[in-house]
Order: structure tokens, then C-alpha cells, then sequence
């Protein structure tokens, strides 16, 4: 009878686990095996405080075989509050430990000067812990970094760091940064407050483009955009000399296209037709005349503008580095450059540059982006000697190389109704070299250093 009792005791408790699921045999039976449990419960306790992955671990083991069992109530109601803590806690460590592989590979591409891994490191960051605040400052790093490479003639990090350039400044914008205890942003390359890294990271950007680049007219917007915005760039005379430089080139360009235009309508009035010949072909040739000279007037018009422009640009950039010790001798180039362009500008006017600077700087500074307009001088208000455009034999811009640009000096045609060559000295661009202006800075980030 005891051996049938018994048996029909084991299928009743079998019929028990079959009805209830997540309960199993196992669990129900060891609640007797108080030698097993207080083992496990004691290794439990030794464990949470220095080893929590093995603590879950047999946390879970225990719940599973005892948690059931009255004799164990107090401590699996205790562990199943625990357990999600403590998962939580190990999801934390293990992602701070993920978060110093990636920031000393970062760190160790700016100590070796292999900024592959940097960059690499930068982008797993950024894709594994997006919300993490202080991720702007890896960002304002390596938006920085590129504009110092440049400096040093190494360009291959351009690219990436535009485009890590211009994502911080979205961020700073956007007011989705967090700047260090001590205000500031970056590591390694770091500016002093939101403002700063703006104006920094935006000339940053401008002068990745111009000078490592070669993409002029990709940088303008971001050098414009510089004199517009709060931050240390707004008054730095190497952003509106750049600038200059810009128009400069384009000046150039224009001087000799004029220079072209001048002698060929020097050559082909200086051959009209015989006196006998006939009305038509008299007319033809005066009308020929008219067009070539309409044409070195227009192209001249252009070229005023285009000389307006850049006198604008290297008249702020002069004002502001002419009064700092260490600009000094960049404004000095600037103006004697300035010199040479007012001269080629106005040469019946022997005086009045500082003056034209002292106004220029007052008003607003114009969009390099915009359409510059051609400058028809008043015939009225030229030399009495002709209203021709002069060929220029003389001393005028040249290439930015050398010193100084001379006054034109010419026998230009005139602005001949007939025949006629006129003797006018014009407004002709030699051939002499200007002042040397040099690249903008690359940056008044603190230059590298150790993370802080």
C-alpha cells in the first residue's frame, strides 16, 4: 500500500508541473535540498558585489530551480529585483569599456599622427553612443584638425574633416552640444567657447577649400560667412586679404585680356582705309573702330569693378593688421598693394587712397558671391588729353609676386569718332609685379594637446 500511495503521490505532483508552465520538476523537488539552496544563495552573496555577471548567471539559475519554494520566498523576491539592476549595471560597464577602446584609439591617432584611426574611432563613437553629450567634442576635434594639416601642406584629411567641420557647427547651432566643466570644446584641438568654434570650425572649412583644395570659389560663401558671425574671425585680417586675394586674381586675368583688346584696336586703326576709297568701306571701318574700342571699354568697366572689389577687401584687411604687432608686416604688403590698385584705378589721382580706405571700411562689406558690376567712368570727368583706354607700357598690377605697381604710361587709342587714334594716357595695366600678400591663417585653435 505505501509503494501504491507513493507512486500515485509522484503522478499527482507530475500532473501538477504538466498544468502550470515555467515550473519545472526539478524546481519542485529541490525545495527539500536545503544543502543546495543555502550553497547557491551563499555563492549569490558572495558574488553581486564583485562579479555581477556571475551573479545573474546564478541568480537566474536559482530563481529557476527554488523560486517557487516557500523556504526561499524572502531571497527570490529579493533577487528578482536585483537581477534587471544588475543586467542594467553590466550594460553600463561594458559600454564604458567600449567608450575608452574608442577614445584611446582616438587619442592614439593624434599622439601618432595616424588620424585614420582617429576618424575611425570618431565614427564608430558617434554610431554606437549618438546621445552621448560629450561626442561634440571628439566632432570640434577633427573639424579642426584638417585646417592645421592644410597649414602643413597635408591634405588627405580634408575631406572628413569638412565633413566633421561642418557637423559640429549644425550642432553648436542647434544648441545639441554640451561643452566640457570648463566651457570649452575639443580634445587635442580646442576652441574657448560656442561662438569661437563656430567662427573657427566656418574659416575652417573656407580655408580647407581655398588653399588645400584649390575650390576659390567653394570657399567664399564660408569666408563671407565668417565676417558676418560672432567669434575671433569676424576681425581677422587674413579672411578679407584672402578675399582680396580672390578679386586680385580675377584682376589680373582682366588686365591682360584688356592689355589684348588695346592692341588689337591700336593695330587695326593704325592701318585705315586709302583716301579713295569708297564711303561704304570708310563707314565699315569707322564702325569697326567704334566696336573695338566699345569692347575695350566694357572690358575696362569690368575690370574698374572687379579693381573696386578687391580695394574693398585689402582696405578692411589692412585697417585691422595694421595696428597689431604681429600683422604688421602682412599690412604693410596689403597697402602696397592697395597702392597699385589705386593707382591702376584713378591714375589722374595721385592722392586720396587713404581716404578711399578710411570710407570703404565703413560700409557693408560685399557678398563675394554676388555679381560684380563693371564701372563705367564719366567721359567727362577724364584727362583732357583723350577719353581713350590706354595700352599700358608702364608699371601697372602685375603677378602677386615683388613690390610695389607702377602708374600706366601709354599711348592708348582714342575714343575716335573716324580715323583718328587718339593721344590719350588712359587707364592701361602693366605688366610689374605687386606686393606678395600671404595665406591665412590656419587656425587660433590651441594647437594640439593631451585630452583634458
Amino acid at each position: 500500500m505505501k509503494t501504491i500511495f507513493r507512486t500515485l503521490g509522484i503522478g499527482a505532483a507530475l500532473a501538477t508541473v504538466m498544468a502550470v508552465g515555467g515550473i519545472s520538476v526539478f524546481a519542485q523537488d529541490g525545495c527539500s535540498d536545503l544543502d543546495a539552496i543555502n550553497a547557491l544563495d551563499a555563492k549569490i552573496r558572495g558574488e553581486y558585489q564583485k562579479d555581477k555577471k556571475a551573479a545573474v548567471d546564478d541568480g537566474k539559475q536559482y530563481l529557476e530551480k527554488y523560486g517557487t519554494c516557500e523556504v526561499t520566498k524572502d531571497f527570490s523576491a529579493w533577487l528578482k529585483g536585483r537581477i534587471p539592476v544588475w543586467e542594467n549595471d553590466l550594460k553600463i560597464d561594458v559600454s564604458a569599456k567600449r567608450q575608452k577602446e574608442l577614445h584611446d584609439k582616438f587619442d592614439a591617432g593624434f599622439t601618432s599622427k595616424n588620424f585614420d584611426d582617429s576618424f575611425a574611432a570618431a565614427d564608430a563613437y558617434l554610431k554606437e553612443f549618438p546621445d552621448d553629450a560629450s561626442n561634440i567634442s571628439l566632432i570640434v576635434t577633427l573639424g579642426l584638425l584638417g585646417p592645421q594639416q592644410t597649414a602643413a601642406k597635408n591634405t588627405k584629411y580634408n575631406a572628413n574633416s569638412e565633413r566633421y567641420a561642418k557637423m559640429a557647427i549644425d550642432r553648436l547651432k542647434s544648441g545639441n552640444a554640451v561643452a566640457k566643466k570648463d566651457g570649452k570644446y575639443g580634445f587635442q584641438i580646442v576652441c574657448d567657447n560656442k561662438d569661437e568654434c563656430i567662427s573657427g570650425l566656418t574659416f575652417g572649412v573656407a580655408y580647407m577649400n581655398y588653399y588645400g583644395n584649390n575650390n576659390k570659389e567653394a570657399a567664399l560663401p564660408y569666408y563671407y560667412e565668417v565676417t558676418k558671425i560672432p567669434g575671433s574671425y569676424k576681425s581677422n585680417p587674413y579672411v578679407y586679404g584672402t578675399i582680396g586675394d580672390y578679386y586680385f586674381d580675377t584682376v589680373l586675368k582682366l588686365k591682360d585680356e584688356v592689355i589684348k583688346l588695346q592692341a588689337d584696336a591700336k593695330a587695326f586703326a593704325a592701318a585705315p582705309p586709302a583716301v579713295d576709297a569708297s564711303e561704304d568701306v570708310k563707314k565699315k571701318f569707322e564702325s569697326d573702330v567704334d566696336a573695338k574700342i566699345a569692347a575695350v571699354t566694357a572690358k575696362t568697366a569690368m575690370l574698374n569693378g572687379y579693381l573696386e572689389r578687391a580695394m574693398d577687401a585689402y582696405s578692411r584687411s589692412y585697417s585691422l593688421a595694421k595696428n597689431s604687432p604681429q600683422d604688421k608686416q602682412y599690412g604693410d604688403n596689403i597697402y602696397k598693394r592697395l597702392q597699385g590698385l589705386y593707382t591702376a584705378r584713378f591714375p589722374n589721382q595721385s592722392q586720396g587712397l587713404d581716404t578711399w580706405i578710411a570710407s570703404a571700411v565703413t560700409k557693408p562689406f560685399p557678398d563675394p558671391t554676388s555679381t560684380v558690376n563693371p564701372i563705367t567712368d564719366d567721359a567727362s570727368a577724364t584727362s583732357d588729353k583723350g577719353t581713350g583706354v590706354g595700352e599700358s607700357n608702364g608699371t601697372g598690377v602685375g603677378t602677386p609676386n615683388g613690390t610695389g605697381v607702377g602708374i600706366p604710361n601709354g599711348t592708348g587709342i582714342g575714343a575716335s569718332r573716324g580715323t583718328g587714334v587718339g593721344a590719350a594716357n588712359g587707364t592701361g595695366i602693366g605688366n610689374s609685379a605687386a606686393a606678395k600678400t600671404n595665406p591665412a591663417k590656419a587656425t587660433t585653435a590651441t594647437k594640439a594637446k593631451p585630452r583634458q
